[in-house]
């Protein structure tokens, strides 16, 4: 297998020209088969007479969207070597903290390497984030190879499952810049189709036998467990089944990307679990734990 490392690199998203302090700075990259989307949830601490803002996008980049305090913003859009420069009316903005969202696709920075798929790319952030987290989650049907300290740079601080896809993770204190380079690999080669039909057919044999014994041996469980959901709305079985599959415990931004609810949606959705005792709310930093509460006490 051949392939280059040495990319030419952008920086995705940054302040342009000037220095900023970030309270927070999140990013999410959702990297697909042929497409990277970008979310960004910031907040912001701006100074007084302060009313346009540049930021720096890749070069290609798509779909450009801003808010700023949850309110859409007037930006145009101007295209340079290796960059595009958007520039954003913030004459709304408050003097202290304000809250800035944007989103983006791209596919600048996402290679082909023969089977393998590399993401690479750099984050400028025009200032220094003193909370700053980097989320990115594989393409589906992707893995990472067995030496991922080799294949991942810098380490990540956690790698996890949203069920279906890898996610990996840095959280990080007073960044200002942050280069990330991630190979993937497919989870099966071509030539192992026999060997995953083979697998395919043990694991439904498994499940056939477990279908028979779960609903045979253990049907008390079973009616358990109908009882306890029997009073959830769909969206609130989404969120406990996904407490239920991490132990019982999430930070709110990983409950959201494992959901795919907007935020609104998942705070309220949490409110009406919380206000029924069914899950518990604890501050942990900028952001927020969601505990799931004992299966008993659901029930009763």
């Amino acid at each position: 297998m051949s392939f280059v490392f040495l990319v030419m690199i952008c920086s995705s998203f940054s302040f342009a020209e000037e220095s900023y302090v970030f309270e927070s700075y999140s990013i999410f990259v959702d990297v697909g088969s042929d497409l990277v989307t970008y979310d960004y949830d910031i907040v912001l601490i701006f100074e007084e007479g302060e009313r346009t803002y540049d930021f720096i996008f890749a070069p290609d980049a798509k779909d450009v969207h801003v808010l700023l305090n949850d309110l859409p913003v007037e930006c145009d859009s101007s295209f340079e070597v290796g960059r595009t420069i958007v520039s954003c009316d913030m004459s709304l903005a408050l003097p202290g903290k304000n809250y800035v969202s944007a989103s983006y696709s791209s596919t600048y920075s996402l290679f082909d390497l023969d089977d393998m798929k590399m993401f690479k790319d750099s984050f400028d952030l025009g200032g220094t984030a003193i909370d700053f987290k980097l989320s990115i989650k594989l393409p589906f049907g992707y893995i990472l190879p067995a030496r991922s300290d080799y294949f991942v740079t810098p380490a990540p601080d956690t790698i996890y499952s949203d069920g279906r896809r890898h996610i990996v993770a840095w959280n990080l204190e007073n960044v200002y810049f942050f280069d990330v380079s991630i190979i993937t690999e497919p989870s099966f080669e071509e030539g192992d189709i026999s060997f995953v039909s083979l697998l395919v057919y043990v694991l439904f044999g498994f499940s056939v036998v477990y279908f028979v014994r779960y609903y045979l041996i253990n049907r008390k469980k079973l009616e358990v467990k109908q009882l306890v959901y029997s009073h959830l709305l769909e969206s609130e079985v989404v969120v406990v089944d996904a407490l239920r599959a991490n132990m019982g415990v999430l930070k709110q931004k990983e409950l959201q990307d494992i959901t795919s609810f907007s935020k609104a949606k998942l705070s309220r959705v949490i409110f009406n679990l919380e206000s029924r005792g069914i899950v518990k709310k604890k501050p942990f930093g900028n952001s927020n734990k969601i505990f799931l509460v004992d299966s008993d006490k659901v029930k009763n």
